[in-house]
């Protein structure tokens, strides 16, 4: 199976409405949020999202969405599929009178929102985005991107293979914690390995609660 476009399959995508000022997903997928989305074809954009492999495009008022299923079931998402693209990029709120508001507030803001129409915040998994948060420490996106696909490479669940690109889920807790990280990067792994990838932490007791400061001036017990 390879990627696809919206031109050679236009059977097995589905579209919802949103102009591109409301989501401009060069902006948006390429800006440092997310580090698992990569553009395989022009303006087409493939990657995992809820745990499926995912190809997203736009025209000027439709996103347009095909997902990859295991054994070739092919076929355009459904309902509940597309929900969570929805709630990925949350095409609830909608953009426009914030940009009007911010602009309203911000003369800086009012003079540059033309060109950066439709940035949107993701609503990533937490697990997800509190790990690539982490791994963001001094380093640019390429490097991030890199870090982040290892990790799920050697700790995530398999999903699909298309072309020549194999894709994966993000690891869970579980699967992240003891030494592996550490085995996988060390000594690259910088502050990230001692603060929350050293997972094995948990297993440490908790920390017997301090005594209680005796206030200044204040005599001891008498006896």
């Amino acid at each position: 199976m390879g990627h696809r476009t919206l031109t050679s399959t236009p059977a097995l995508w589905a579209s919802i409405p949103c102009p591109r000022s409301e989501l401009r997903l060069d902006l948006v997928l390429a800006s440092g949020q997310s580090f698992r989305w990569r553009e395989r074809s022009p303006a087409h954009w493939s990657g995992v999202l809820a745990d499926q492999v995912w190809t997203l495009t736009q025209t000027e008022k439709e996103l347009y969405c095909t997902v990859y299923r295991e054994n070739s079931q092919a076929g355009k998402p459904t309902l509940g599929e597309l929900q969570a693209v929805r709630r990925y990029f949350q095409l609830d709120i909608s953009l426009a009178p914030m940009y009007r508001h911010w602009g309203s507030m911000d003369p800086h803001f009012q003079e540059v929102a033309g060109k950066f129409q439709g940035v949107r915040l993701l609503r990533q998994d937490p697990t997800e985005c509190l790990f690539s948060f982490i791994c963001s420490s001094n380093n640019n996106i390429t490097r991030i991107n890199g870090m982040v696909e290892r990790l799920c490479q050697a700790f995530g669940p398999q999903l699909i293979q298309l072309d020549d690109v194999t894709y994966h889920g993000f690891p869970s807790l579980e699967a992240l914690a003891g030494d592996f990280f550490r085995s996988l990067w060390g000594p690259y792994a910088g502050w990230a390995q001692a603060v929350v990838f050293c997972a094995d932490l948990y297993q440490l007791p908790h920390p017997q609660k301090p005594p209680a400061k005796r206030r200044k001036g204040a005599r001891g017990s008498e006896g």
